[in-house]
């Protein structure tokens, strides 16, 4: 069951958020402001700051952020 809501979940983080290749992680922070920017961004070209990115993990509240309310990003 808990392989199931993880499968979910991911579906719409993808759905949302896009993805990279295999090797690049979902999720990445600024360098210069610690926003966090996601795949759809990065490929769109709505990068903050200078650009400089660096893989991050989110934390909790901003995972919950990310699939609760993805406009927010």
């Amino acid at each position: 069951m808990n392989q199931y809501i993880e499968k979910l979940l991911r579906r719409r983080f993808i759905r949302l958020h896009g993805e990279g290749a295999a090797h690049q992680a979902d999720v990445y922070r600024c360098a210069n402001c610690a926003a966090l920017v996601t795949w759809k961004r990065i490929q769109s070209g709505e990068v903050c700051c200078s650009g400089r990115l660096t893989p991050t993990n989110p934390k909790f509240y901003e995972k919950i952020r990310l699939l609760v309310a993805p406009w927010s990003f």
